[in-house]
């Protein structure tokens, strides 16, 4: 929890920060569509919710910006194993719980389209385990503290309105495998996540 409320504090400054200059923010929301790269299930199966605000200021008007937000969301692994009649043998659920503070470029190709590049450091709050018998005791160790780098592309709808569509995959793995690897994607779990969002800009 003090992390979690280091994360709101550190954002909260920032806004302050900028409130005497000329900047953009607004709220977001959307649903993520996850994996997880490196536990052998290679479907977007886990959906779930993302929310937060942001804020963010030109470097160079109409076209160049950086953006800084602060987001709530879910990201995991959802997988049903089925036999030849179609019938659910299996289960596999992994729900993950974040608070993340993505730091971005925002380049405007034209006044409707507009793309982004970023990293976005996280918290891991909570952590859910199921199979098809039920819940799972939590005995993997976790990393709590991870980033991931993502891209994606925004389109204004009218001007406070955007819709825009995100991809976001870990830097380095938040659970570990204890073998080494000759690969670097095969050293532990990675996150892999879809986003579809909304944004309102109160200012623009």
């Amino acid at each position: 929890m003090k992390i979690k409320t280091l994360f709101i504090v550190c954002f909260f400054l920032v806004l302050h920060g900028l409130s005497a200059q000329s900047f953009q923010g607004g709220i977001s929301g959307g649903l993520n569509a996850a994996r997880i790269d490196g536990d052998g299930h290679e479907l977007y199966g886990k959906l779930g919710l993302n929310a937060g605000a942001f804020a963010a200021r030109a470097i160079v008007p109409e076209m160049l910006y950086w953006q800084l937000e602060l987001k709530y969301t879910s990201r995991g692994k959802y997988n049903v194993e089925r036999n030849t009649t179609g019938n659910i043998i299996g289960m596999s659920l992994i729900d993950l719980r974040y608070i993340e503070m993505p730091l971005s470029i925002h380049y405007f190709l034209n006044e409707k389209v507009q793309l982004e590049l970023g990293l976005s450091p996280d918290v891991l709050l909570k952590e859910r385990y199921e199979d098809e018998d039920g819940p799972l005791p939590s005995d993997r160790e976790l990393d709590r503290f991870g980033i991931t780098a993502f891209a994606g592309a925004n389109y204004f709808i009218t001007d406070p309105f955007a819709v825009g569509i995100r991809f976001n995959y870990s830097v380095f793995p938040f659970y570990k495998f204890n073998a080494s690897a000759v690969r670097y994607r095969d050293s532990g779990w990675f996150h892999d996540v879809l986003s579809i969002n909304a944004r309102y800009y109160f200012t623009r």
